[in-house]
């Protein structure tokens, strides 16, 4: 009797899913189908893994399977990074590396990975002019304009890493270009647009020469705004600022004109909505795409470079990380056939458990097994994703269902809530998720909630 190659449960909070793993796997056991010891179930917390761990040698205790349940200590049953440190454990011959590789801790990776931000002069272009690309003091955080941007670039770095980045490469930033490119829509001539503008802000300053703020700034906010259009309006006479200075553009095309209360002189409305037109023009002007791009690549570019460096400083010191532990196990995989063929011949099946918060790189390890023939059981929920901050992307779960549909089996019905709660989420939940969404059932009592 064999197993499905591949099964998918969407399973919604309070359906059951951990119960199901555990009936499903001490049924397989039962009839013959697979052996305790040869289950891979990966999960992503440790409390996670102990709990499946238990629930599962629960079910084989119950049917009195002792041996069965003893035999269930040497399954790979851990967190995926637990699984991916077992790979590099048992193959480090293998592959080449050490048999026991120090795993770094929170601080010691924080703090080599700033020296290798230190080291980088890949966003000179950025850091020369923060200001340019968007980067000021942050007033809710307190943070300055280079806390800003360092906390950005690593933010690129940790989205390098969950995908798997090995060496440097122009793709990612070709990839982003492109994909920047698409969204833009079409462009007009800069230099006609830029031109335009200059000659319509000279117009009105050359009618206005001082600023209204105090002659018709009526209120505390006529005025405010007045003396800020003043300041654009004179930034704008300058070509050369005119066509790098995108927000000046953006701050143009908002300017005051007469309101109840706030009459400005006669001519200003008229001078003011020239300006303004010719500043609407800013979505069709290349400077802002070639701008966004330019941002873009210097991001990836300075990413990559400390990740060289942060690579460097780990191989010296004999260390490995997190993502080393994914990256590397995948790699010598794909590398060593005999290895993946190894290891598949030790493997009955593989369950993976909270799916939607696997991240490429993760998946890229996982789907290697799949691929090379382990029948392979997936379980999550795509309203439960909550790692995002590691570089989980639930759209992999949602591809993978929609590819899929023929192997998908739900689970429908809800075992903590009562009818009226339920009601309520199943008439909001369309609206929330679409099609993805699935209707439970509820099995739980009512609660005077």
């Amino acid at each position: 009797m064999t197993l499905p190659s591949l099964t998918l449960v969407p399973a919604g909070a309070g359906s059951g899913k951990t119960y199901t793993i555990q009936q499903q796997l001490g049924d397989w056991v039962v009839e013959g189908r697979i052996a305790p010891e040869r289950i891979v179930a990966v999960t992503f917390t440790e409390a996670a893994a102990a709990e499946l761990r238990e629930r599962i040698r629960t079910k084989l205790l119950g049917l009195g399977r002792l041996e069965d349940a003893l035999r269930l200590d040497q399954a790979y049953i851990s967190t995926i990074h637990g699984f991916g440190l077992r790979l590099l454990t048992e193959f480090a011959f293998d592959a080449g590396l050490s048999p026991r590789p120090r795993l770094l801790n929170e601080d010691e990776e924080n703090t080599l990975i700033r020296l290798a931000l230190a080291r980088t002069d890949k966003a000179n272009i950025i850091t020369s002019n923060l200001a340019l690309y968007g980067y000021k003091f942050d007033f809710i955080s307190e943070r300055s304009a280079e806390e800003v941007f360092r906390d950005e670039l690593l933010g690129i770095v940790s989205r390098l890493r969950s995908l798997g980045w090995r060496e440097e490469s122009t793709a990612y930033a070709a990839q982003a270009a492109d994909w920047i490119r698409t969204r833009y829509g079409r462009t007009g001539d800069g230099k006609v647009l830029t031109a335009a503008l200059h000659a319509a802000v000279n117009k009105l300053l050359a009618a206005f020469p001082e600023s209204l703020s105090r002659e018709c700034g009526t209120s505390d906010t006529a005025e405010k705004e007045l003396r800020r259009d003043y300041r654009n309006l004179h930034g704008a006479l300058r070509l050369d600022t005119l066509s790098t200075e995108w927000n000046l553009w953006k701050g143009l095309r908002s300017m005051r004109q007469s309101r109840r209360g706030t009459p400005l002189p006669d001519g200003y409305d008229e001078l003011a909505g020239a300006v303004m037109q010719a500043a609407n023009a800013l979505p069709r002007h290349p400077g802002p795409l070639a701008h966004a791009i330019t941002h873009i690549e210097t991001l990836l570019a300075a990413g990559q470079d400390v990740l060289v460096h942060y690579a460097d400083a780990k191989r010296d010191a004999g260390l490995v990380d997190y993502s080393d532990m994914i990256a590397m196990a995948g790699e010598v995989l794909r590398e060593r056939p005999d290895v993946l063929d190894t290891l598949v011949k030790r493997i009955d099946c593989l369950v993976v458990d909270e799916f939607q918060d696997t991240n490429p790189l993760q998946f890229s390890l996982l789907w290697q097994l799949k691929k090379a023939g382990v029948p392979t059981l997936v379980v999550g929920d795509l309203k439960q994703a909550i790692m995002g901050f590691q570089g989980a992307d639930p759209r992999l779960f949602e591809a993978l269902i929609d590819q899929n549909q023929d192997v998908a089996d739900p689970l429908t019905r809800n075992w903590r809530s009562g009818p009226r709660l339920m009601t309520f989420i199943n008439a909001v939940g369309p609206g929330l998720f679409g099609n993805a969404y699935i209707s439970l059932d509820p099995q739980g009592a009512e609660s005077g909630i």
